[in-house]
């Protein structure tokens, strides 16, 4: 993300990029966003809790989630149930998660300019990041909720057993 902000900076010199969380690489990141003369631009909350989470959701343009790796997708999910227009990488559960062009945009892992693409792309064009925004919200609300993952996870059970024929073991 903080390759990407030179050139999203250049065609939208006040976007302010809030990083949330903490982790190993936090100094090296701020170093590197002071580097690229962006540092100005990066809002580094540290660790936060879970409703100031949902709030920033609230406030944003947009998600952005770079990940090189995710496993499930749920820092997306979550942005998406808020309503908020994401830009993943196309990594793991991400991917998995957010349909590009549909419900968000995807980019290559580890390619700030693709990134930065998709991050100009939807700040460029806001009807069409709420229009992705509204359809992820969807998806969040009938895909992900609870009582759709229950009934999935029974149905796993279910075909497990009928597969393994429980008690001819």
């Amino acid at each position: 993300l903080v390759e990407a902000a030179p050139r999203v900076l250049g065609q939208f010199p006040d976007v302010k990029f809030v990083m949330a969380g903490t982790g190993s690489m936090e100094e090296d990141i701020k170093k590197r966003a002071e580097e690229l003369g962006v540092a100005r631009n990066f809002v580094f909350t540290g660790y936060i809790s879970n409703e100031d989470r949902d709030r920033l959701y609230k406030v944003a343009d947009l998600c952005v989630f770079p990940s090189l790796y995710e496993p499930f997708g749920i820092v997306a999910l979550e942005a998406m149930a808020a309503g908020t227009p994401v830009v993943v990488s196309k990594a793991g559960g991400l991917a998995e998660v957010v349909r590009h062009g549909e419900t968000g945009i995807t980019v290559y892992p580890g390619d700030a300019e693709s990134l930065a693409l998709g991050i100009i792309h939807t700040l460029e064009h806001p009807e069409w990041a709420r229009m992705r925004a509204d359809a992820a919200y969807e998806i969040a609300a009938e895909e992900y909720n609870w009582e759709h993952i229950a009934v999935q996870t029974r149905a796993v059970y279910e075909e497990t057993l009928a597969e393994a024929k429980v008690g001819e073991w």
